[in-house]
């Protein structure tokens, strides 16, 4: 530029770059941190910025059993009687396949245990189904681009209007998504959208079906980042008429271990004169010891704990006191006869094999199957 003739140069903009870093912080650093601890939400399976998975197979129950724990969440009465419902929040549940009066008879009969507590109007319970949307069908949640940017939005308001984080619930993911799933990166997306919700303080549940082996479907990087999965699976004598019953296994346990992971069995009662659902808990460890039991016998001369720890999700020293504690009681030498009979030596490594080192039993004793000298 210039003024009468001479030259100015003008101040040139500087752009500042700001230097990109991987944040670290020391261990005494850390200690100093004031980081606000989660909270417990059902105590102590569900916590405060988690992800859960609840599966099973198809008409098992998975859809009473998750609407019974969201209208807990939102309610702060005990899930099932059996566990404490430390901070309620407000619940956004993401159907993709039931009928919408389905869920309405559902959660009304649920409800109907303790409406006359609440204003209908006042339970933070917010719903999505199909018939909410034009053509009565959901656009696929794996969408980052459309979907998922919808979903966030909707979270924020809800979270905003009730001042707290949310329980985010998808039913179910055959129904709701798209992706591969054998093909672990194809879950990117989802994992990406659990993270930065989950780092918002909201918690994540999605509803899955297993394949017809029992097992999950698809890759495995699904459960990687979920810190509780809660399987459904029908007891070995369970028989139609029945209807809704299960045994309720906890496949993976972050933050919880012990009692508290113990597994047990539901069954759903409905009461018609009072529209209202309630439900019947009992032990699993009996049927437990059956099903593990059956399993192990049915798998010899080969099987071993290690396959069991992988079908049942227990560890192999527990599978150990099981089946020793089978072969104490007589279940054992039953269950092999059962399925072997008169042969069932043949195909037995516990005790005969004992005996081939020179153990001696009792005759009392070889009657039973009592071998307390067995390592397990």
């Amino acid at each position: 530029m210039q003024t009468n003739g001479k030259a100015i140069d003008l101040p040139t903009e500087e752009i500042v770059i700001k230097q990109k870093t991987f944040p670290s912080c020391t261990l005494g650093e850390l200690a100093k941190m004031n980081i606000e601890p989660r909270k417990p939400i059902i105590d102590p399976l569900i916590m405060e910025g988690s992800s859960m998975e609840i599966n099973g197979g198809t008409g098992i129950g998975k859809t009473w059993f998750t609407l019974e724990m969201l209208c807990s969440i939102a309610t702060g009465e005990s899930f099932l009687g059996k566990y404490e419902v430390k901070n309620p929040r407000p619940v956004y549940y993401i159907d993709g396949e039931m009928p919408f009066d389905s869920i309405r008879d559902r959660v009304n009969m649920i409800m109907g245990r303790y409406i006359y507590k609440y204003k209908v109007s006042e339970i933070p319970l917010h719903f999505s189904n199909p018939l909410l949307f034009d053509n009565n069908y959901i656009p696929k949640i794996n969408d980052p681009k459309v979907t998922q940017s919808l979903i966030k939005d909707q979270i924020k308001r809800m979270s905003d209007i009730h001042g707290s984080p949310i329980f985010i619930c998808f039913d179910n993911l055959s129904c709701l998504t798209d992706y591969k799933e054998n093909d672990n990166d194809d879950w990117t997306s989802m994992l990406d959208m659990y993270t930065e919700l989950k780092h918002e303080k909201h918690s994540i549940c999605h509803v899955h079906h297993v394949g017809k082996g029992g097992h999950q479907r698809g890759a495995s990087r699904k459960h990687d980042a979920l810190d509780c999965v809660i399987h459904l699976k029908r007891p070995e004598d369970y028989d139609a008429s029945e209807g809704a019953v299960f045994n309720v296994r906890f496949d993976k346990h972050r933050h919880f271990a012990g009692e508290d992971a113990r597994s047990f069995k539901c069954s759903i009662k409905v009461d018609q004169d009072l529209n209202q659902v309630k439900w019947d808990i009992s032990k699993y460890k009996d049927l437990a010891h059956e099903e593990l039991l059956t399993a192990y016998c049915n798998g010899l001369p080969d099987i071993t704990y290690t396959k069991l720890e992988g079908e049942f999700g227990i560890s192999k020293s527990a599978i150990a006191r099981t089946i020793k504690q089978c072969v104490t009681n007589g279940l054992y030498i039953s269950k092999m006869e059962e399925i072997y009979g008169d042969e069932w030596e043949n195909y037995d490594k516990l005790i005969n094999k004992k005996k081939k080192k020179g153990v001696a039993l009792s005759q009392n004793e070889e009657e039973r199957g009592i071998s307390p000298e067995i390592p397990f």
